[in-house]
């Protein structure tokens, strides 16, 4: 099992900030008073449900790479280098597309009736850094290498990036709720949902679970059930076959089996 840990189980609740006090009120046409008009719950939230999925793929990741340095204290095999540098390409395009979402889509949407506080967007710089530097980290392995400073570059990137997550999801995920009714973040949602690549639409189902995602999810976004044939069941497929085959392979210290046909995120 690739989970290390859930967080759909370590977010349970949220905390969440006076959506009513006027510090937030970008537009006095619009109050905050939306929040009733949601059906589902904060934490079903595709937001929320979209922050996990990159938790629970950076646990495992670095549980996975953790794991090969200790199987392999000489040194590291070629293969294993391959499966790193495989599962950090595909995480680095699914936060970048991420950060991307909010940045260019729901942050400008969000400000013409919410003063967000800046610091929410400054924070992607930061995270972008500690990003560059597994990179770096990654990219120089020669086979023999210790994975030790992949290890510690990884684990700084989870001192920064978890915290940014759980604030967004303290302020601007309860701010949403409040100035925009269902239907209006909802559009916003299919805009990030048709720019998204099949690495951070599979992650986004992998750690839900196809169950939940197909049964719950898409029934409480209206999303009709042949866009799982059209769509997700590709990026879901693409996934498995490309992230969790090289995680567990590095979990277990065999190499993963070859995918008989490429598939390009």
């Amino acid at each position: 099992d690739t989970k290390t840990m859930t967080s759909q189980d370590e977010h349970k609740s949220i905390d969440t900030i006076d959506t009513n006090d006027s510090q937030w009120q970008a537009d006095p046409k619009h109050n905050p008073d939306k929040e009733p008009t949601w059906t589902h719950a904060a934490e079903d939230d595709g937001w929320m449900l979209a922050h996990n999925a990159l938790r629970d793929e950076t646990n495992d990741i670095t549980a996975a790479v953790e794991s090969i340095a200790t199987k392999f204290r000489n040194g590291v095999p070629a293969w294993a280098i391959g499966s790193i540098r495989k599962v950090w390409s595909d995480h680095n395009i699914h936060v970048i597309s991420h950060h991307k979402s909010e940045d260019d889509i729901m942050t400008p949407f969000m400000k013409t009736r919410i003063n967000l506080p800046e610091k929410l967007e400054s924070d992607h710089e930061i995270v972008c850094d500690k990003i560059d530097q597994i990179t770096e980290a990654v990219q120089g392995l020669k086979e023999g290498d210790s994975v030790d400073g992949v290890v510690a570059a990884l684990n700084d990137y989870r001192e920064v990036l978890f915290p940014h997550l759980e604030e967004e999801e303290h302020i601007a995920l309860p701010l949403l709720r409040s100035y925009f009714d269902p239907k209006e973040a909802g559009k916003q949602v299919q805009k990030i949902v048709a720019k998204s690549p099949k690495c951070e639409l599979g992650s986004f189902i992998h750690y839900m679970t196809e169950d939940k995602f197909r049964n719950k999810f898409m029934k409480q976004e209206g999303i009709p059930f042949f866009v799982w044939h059209l769509v997700f069941k590709s990026a879901y497929k693409y996934f498995l076959d490309n992230i969790v085959s090289n995680l567990e392979a590095l979990k277990t210290g065999a190499p993963p089996t070859p995918l008989k046909k490429k598939w390009l995120c």
